[in-house]
């Protein structure tokens, strides 16, 4: 059997603009792991064109959590990045808070 067929419509990255109060959405594919992570998904916020914030989000639950060096470097404070998955109709949604201070 040959490599399963992607979405050929998936750049691998995208945009979002938050609306009046802050909030945003997204649609992707769960994040899988590659050679020495766990999965997570890289984001970055920007605010009045300037880069105020490059990130993670770890799924939560996820075995590799606990090999990945950048994950278990954060100890306790993990948790600030950390994503819980849950079923949500013919998928999977999670509640993500970024807060960007003064």
């Amino acid at each position: 059997m040959g490599e399963p067929e992607g979405d050929p419509d998936f750049q691998g990255f995208g945009k979002v603009t938050t609306d009046a109060e802050g909030r945003y959405r997204f649609r992707t594919i769960r994040p899988v792991p590659y050679p020495g992570r766990t999965p997570h998904i890289h984001f970055t916020v920007v605010e009045g064109g300037k880069r105020r914030l490059t990130s993670q989000m770890f799924v939560e639950g996820e075995a590799g959590n606990a090999r990945d060096g950048i994950y278990r470097h954060l100890g306790a404070d993990a948790r600030l990045v950390t994503m819980r998955l849950a079923n949500a109709g013919q998928g999977l949604a999670g509640t993500f808070d970024i807060v960007l201070a003064g």
